[in-house]
């Protein structure tokens, strides 16, 4: 079953192949007993809502919940069998299903009349007249009948945990499959899948998941895409503990245990954006829930690390096992309390506190470094999040000479960390509108200024493009030369040079494209992420386009080529309506009426001064 969301309560018809119609049935005939979970549309970063406001990827859906999957979770019956039910999903960045229950098994029956039941309740809450709140509480509502339904009744006998999928994708896909309870015991059930092209039945041994987790307790399921394949769907028929019948046969019976192959290893990215720090025996020397704040010795060096690599721009955070107010006392008695943006500190594993820090942040785990004395919290963490550096305490005198750490240091370095600052009254005006996030948006005035490269502001374009992967059009980075040609004025491309502010503050400079003044294709184009789905980008190219315009154009093109890391700035290509233009990595811009919320910010436009200084009005 899924979630209840108003608005997507419809069930739509699919046409399986015969072949694969037939293994589904085999499966079906195969069980028992089966759970009923109830999955739902989620994000493995989410820290709701301040994240509404500041993360890269957030696309509100009908309830301003953010849409991580395509059309959302949408149910599906096949019109082969009308009672075969599935869930298809096509997976944004950071998606990822999630379910919430107990691990039992009702009868099969049952389980089929309940989702029947689901179904129709779902078509009658949709069906509601009145404002949409009340359709709300009816959703949320339901959900928690069909969950207390599917937690009470059935047996604990389970035989394992199956997952039946269709993959639309090209090639094949790696999810990761999470058991773990709901509240948090540092024990959890992990595996790698590998779910090939076209028809998929793997299962795990429910003992295997036992041994690592309680299965009679509350707990929390998860699948999720290592990477999410561009533009592809996934039909789920089966996503449950189940029981098998007896009469089930060794070829209709799946293996209990996945064909499965280990993921590719994560890696960290070359730069390091931000170092979480420990505070016991590594930022400051004795334990303060021992010693007390006045037996604390600082740590010299440590201190002149932070402070040099924050002249850098490179932020600073803290992971610490504390009682939160006497850390934070601490800091500030130390004088070093503004140096450190989301610190998280509570008795809680710090794989999860730097989890919070990057979602937080909306920076990527892969551009962190964990600092710790003890080698048990290190691995903690390193088991966690392979893809983040995790070092001890010995080489806190040898940061500044790490080459992840080298960075220049230009005004927007230091200023990186108030910007950050700004951002948490931003985040806090969001929470309190409580409102349409355009009106919001409209709300706090944000102005883009575009100019022209210059001398002066090179090092902060070569910076941004070194920098920058998530919005990363082109998928490349430039290099100081190629930036250089451009200020010159020597090469055939022009570059243009966003920066923006608003009511809160000034953003610095968060944009750079390179663009052929008399094609008006744009060749390369990356933004920062701290002012995406802020409606930016969506500027500029109704700026650009108006541009074009009046050289007698009719859209502008831009050059997209997918590196792995920039799937978010596809998205944003698909929510401005660029389409493909016939040549390849090409894409075309529709006329300006068609792009949507382009007047939301403002522009000034110094690049050329002829045209009018302002274009759009929020």
């Amino acid at each position: 079953m899924r979630q209840t969301v108003i608005g997507e309560t419809r069930t739509a018809q699919i046409e399986l192949d015969p072949q694969v119609l037939k293994q589904v049935l085999e499966t079906r005939h195969s069980i028992a007993g089966q759970s009923a979970l109830v999955w739902g549309e989620h994000c493995t970063e989410c820290v709701m809502p301040s994240c509404y406001s500041t993360c890269a990827f957030y696309t509100p859906r009908r309830d301003l919940k953010c849409r991580r999957f395509d059309r959302g979770l949408e149910a599906v019956r096949t019109n082969g069998a009308s009672d075969v039910r599935g869930l298809r999903v096509a997976f944004r960045q950071w998606g990822k299903l999630e379910a919430s229950g107990r691990a039992r098994a009702l009868p099969v029956g049952r389980a089929r009349t309940l989702a029947a039941a689901d179904d129709a309740v779902a078509g009658l809450i949709g069906a509601i007249a009145g404002p949409h709140r009340a359709r709300d509480v009816a959703a949320i509502g339901w959900n928690r009948v069909k969950t207390h339904i599917a937690d009470r009744v059935g047996s604990t006998a389970l035989d394992a945990f199956l997952m039946e999928c269709v993959s639309g994708a090209p090639q094949e896909t790696v999810f990761t499959l999470t058991v773990k309870p709901e509240v948090s015991t540092g024990r959890y059930f992990q595996r790698h899948v590998t779910v090939q092209p076209g028809y998929n039945r793997l299962s795990v041994d429910a003992a295997e998941i036992a041994a690592l987790v309680d299965l009679q307790g509350p707990l929390l399921f998860q699948v999720e895409p290592v990477s999410p394949p561009a533009e592809s769907e996934f039909v789920f028929t089966q996503l449950q503990f189940v029981r098998w019948s007896d009469q089930a046969t060794a070829g209709s019976r799946p293996a209990a245990t996945p064909s499965s192959e280990p993921a590719a290893a994560a890696k960290p990215a070359k730069k390091v954006k931000c170092v979480v720090w420990d505070l016991d025996n590594t930022l400051w020397r004795g334990t303060l829930i021992e010693d007390g704040l006045e037996k604390l010795e600082l740590n010299p060096v440590a201190v002149a690390a932070i402070k040099a690599l924050d002249s850098r721009g490179i932020l600073h955070s803290i992971a610490s096992k504390n009682n939160a107010d006497d850390a934070m006392a601490a800091l500030a008695h130390f004088g070093l309390d503004e140096y450190f943006l989301a610190p998280q500190i509570a008795w809680r594993p710090k794989s999860e506190a730097i989890d919070r820090i990057a979602a937080r942040l909306n920076i990527h785990k892969n551009s962190f470094l964990f600092i710790d004395d003890q080698p048990f919290e290190r691995a903690e963490v390193q088991s966690v999040h392979e893809d983040v550096r995790v070092v001890s305490d010995d080489v806190i005198g040898d940061l500044l000479g790490l080459p992840e750490l080298d960075a220049p240091v230009t005004d927007e370095a230091r200023n990186r960390r108030s910007m950050y600052k700004v951002e948490e009254v931003r985040e806090s005006a969001l929470e309190q509108s409580g409102g349409d996030f355009i009106e919001f948006l409209k709300s706090c005035q944000l102005v883009l200024t575009i100019d022209k490269i210059t001398d002066a502001n090179i090092a902060r374009v070569f910076e941004l493009s070194q920098r920058t992967n998530q919005l990363n059009y082109a998928g490349r980075s430039s290099s100081r030369e190629d930036v250089e040609a451009l200020a010159s004025g020597k090469a055939e491309d022009v570059g243009l040079v966003l920066s923006c502010s608003d009511r809160f503050g000034d953003y610095g400079v968060i944009g750079f494209a390179v663009v052929n003044p008399k094609t008006f294709h744009v060749g390369n184009f990356f933004m920062s992420c701290r002012v995406q789905h802020k409606k930016v980008d969506h500027a500029f190219f109704g700026w650009l386009i108006e541009q074009a315009a009046r050289s007698g154009r009719s859209h502008v093109t831009v050059s997209y080529r997918f590196s792995g890391r920039n799937q978010s700035a596809r998205q944003v290509l698909d929510e401005m309506r660029f389409s493909p233009s016939g040549e390849a990595e090409v894409l075309q811009s529709p006329g300006l009426s068609d792009l949507p919320d382009h007047d939301v910010v403002a522009i000034v436009d110094k690049a050329f001064p002829a045209t009018p200084a302002v274009v759009a009005v929020a």
